[in-house]
């Protein structure tokens, strides 16, 4: 029996799964790290966080503190319990490096979406001022998940059992039910959220384009090797 679950394939995902524990890792020292500057150093938080204005004005090193930034624990558990649910299965079928490069990848990619891509409609709605780390409890990289998670199911290889496809399938309702479900206390205006979520599953779609690129690029006729006469 236990021998049976050792070589059971939901059992080998998980313990396969270190580009996941990686990302949760670095996700709460950075929470702990900006916690730390913020309360202790009292250092403003608008000297760490990125907004359309900053962004526009060239200033993208905030494209990256604003990729792991949480302003308290409950957004971050959601984005984490998420990660948990549906990056070990990802990883199972991309393999940990190319997960960990997506998933932050696809934060950056999305944030400059949403502020080069959608700056106007922000400006018009809102004000361009608006922070761009989170939405609905998660960042960009949550929202790009999905396309990733679709793109695990589309590899047949290693093959999913019974068991981590009902887990995976389980994974993507919660993620939507956290993530794009709608919120009445979120204080952004419902247009600023459904552009993350835009950006979030659009920059997810490049990531998984390029992976399916990267996977396959030997098969396209121009690029494999060509018999030596």
């Amino acid at each position: 029996m236990l021998q049976k679950l050792r070589n059971s394939t939901f059992v080998a995902i998980v313990l396969a799964a270190r580009g996941t524990l990686l990302i949760c890792c670095l996700l709460l020292f950075c929470y702990l790290l900006f916690s730390t500057l913020t309360n202790t150093f009292l250092i403003p938080t608008n000297d760490l966080l990125g907004d359309v204005a900053s962004i526009l004005k060239g200033e993208l090193w905030r494209v990256i503190t604003s990729t792991v930034y949480f302003s308290e624990w409950t957004p971050l558990i959601k984005t984490v319990l998420i990660v948990l649910v549906l990056c070990p299965f990802i990883e199972w079928k991309i393999g940990s490096p190319v997960l960990v490069m997506s998933f932050f990848a696809s934060s950056w990619i999305g944030i400059l979406l949403f502020c080069f891509g959608f700056g106007g409609i922000i400006r018009s709605t809102v004000g361009i001022n608006t922070y761009v780390y989170a939405f609905y409890g998660g960042t960009l990289s949550v929202y790009a998940l999905f396309p990733l998670a679709v793109l695990a199911f589309l590899i047949k290889k290693p093959a999913f059992s019974l068991l981590a496809k009902c887990v995976l399938v389980g994974g993507l309702l919660l993620y939507f039910t956290v993530g794009f479900w709608p919120n009445s206390d979120t204080p952004e205006p419902a247009v600023i959220v459904q552009i993350s979520q835009l950006c979030g599953v659009l920059s997810g779609l490049f990531c998984a384009l390029i992976v399916v690129a990267l996977r396959n690029w030997k098969k396209v006729p121009f690029f494999s090797a060509k018999p030596s006469n």
